[in-house]
């Protein structure tokens, strides 16, 4: 049973209340017996299967049942989503894109990426225990959440609890590596697994890159050294697939130039059904464009219109805009 001291906590944090299963039903208007069999039998709720990773090798894809997936909402709406994660995570939130972790990054001349490697399998069950502990649950109601959330003892990919949960487990590395290269003039922000750190001078960021690594270890993360990446004054800078310019952040003239040409071969035939590929992903560009760079997308927009003008009867005519 939770004591006066956990439940004054949970309630000064606005989280529901309970400590024991049958409070914990009522609470999510939920059977026991439903309660029970998916915390106790987790990893029997989960389809698992594997994607291929751009880097090479496989992803591991762990996809809860419909009835698991409805137990993981409600925890995240009433529990995890009322609760702060770090000013440097930038990722896994409503109404954040790649370009808010891009922007504090704007004009610094030099930019160093770092690559955590099996984000979600490195964060495991007794971290998941440890957040719903620390926030006043009792033992036996943190361990039935933790459960809930995770399988095969590690956060699964696939869960909607586990982006929360793993921005709420990486506020101690957040903190310490904030703590540590701001007091050097050096800007911090994180997106998921992605690092990036920035300054006037390389070699500011190659001076806290051995203890970075170092933080990065204790925490129980290990780096992926194949996408370290450290861009002086004269290369491109980018930050999470977007391209940081002196006064700006966007997809960069290679990547407009692409997205163009994809647009100008919808000009050349009127088979629907084989481009049908083509279209949703320049849909789902210019979807993309809008939010994060505008000048752009205005511009291939005005690009679509003129050549349906002087195309006529392509596949360009499904491309709406």
């Amino acid at each position: 049973m939770a004591s006066p001291s956990q439940t004054s906590k949970l309630r000064m944090l606005g989280l529901p209340i309970f400590d024991d299963l049958e409070s914990f039903a009522q609470v999510t208007r939920l059977s026991k017996k439903f309660l029970y069999l998916h915390s106790s039998f987790s990893d029997q709720h989960y389809k698992k299967y594997f994607i291929p990773k751009k880097s090479g090798g496989q992803r591991e894809i762990s996809q809860p049942s419909k009835a698991h997936k409805a137990i993981q909402g409600w925890i995240l709406r009433n529990i995890l989503d009322l609760l702060q994660v770090s000013q440097a995570s930038k990722g896994f939130a409503k109404k954040q894109t790649t370009a808010d972790n891009a922007i504090p990054h704007i004009g610094a001349n030099a930019i160093l990426s770092l690559d955590l490697e099996d984000f979600f399998p490195s964060i495991t069950a007794n971290k998941v225990y440890s957040i719903f502990h620390s926030l006043g649950y009792s033992k036996p109601i943190s361990i039935m959440l933790t459960s809930i959330c995770t399988c095969g003892g590690k956060l699964p990919q696939g869960s909607p609890c586990s982006p929360k949960l793993a921005n709420l487990v990486c506020i101690r590395l957040d903190n310490r590596v904030q703590g540590y290269v701001g007091a050097r003039g050096v800007t911090y922000t994180r997106y998921a697994d992605d690092l990036t750190f920035s300054a006037a001078h390389p070699g500011k960021l190659m001076h806290i890159f051995n203890f970075i690594r170092r933080i990065i270890t204790e925490e129980g993360f290990s780096l992926n050294e194949s996408k370290t990446r450290l861009a002086g004054t004269r290369l491109r800078k980018k930050v999470t697939g977007l391209v940081v310019t002196e006064g700006a952040v966007g997809v960069g003239r290679i990547k407009y130039r692409e997205l163009r040409s994809k647009v100008f071969n919808l000009t050349k035939t009127q088979d629907i059904f084989y481009d049908q590929k083509e279209i949703n992903e320049i849909y789902g560009w210019l979807g993309y464009l809008k939010s994060i760079d505008s000048k752009r997308y205005e511009k291939l927009v005005s690009q679509i219109e003129t050549l349906k003008k002087n195309h006529k009867e392509t596949s360009l005519d499904y491309l709406l805009v």
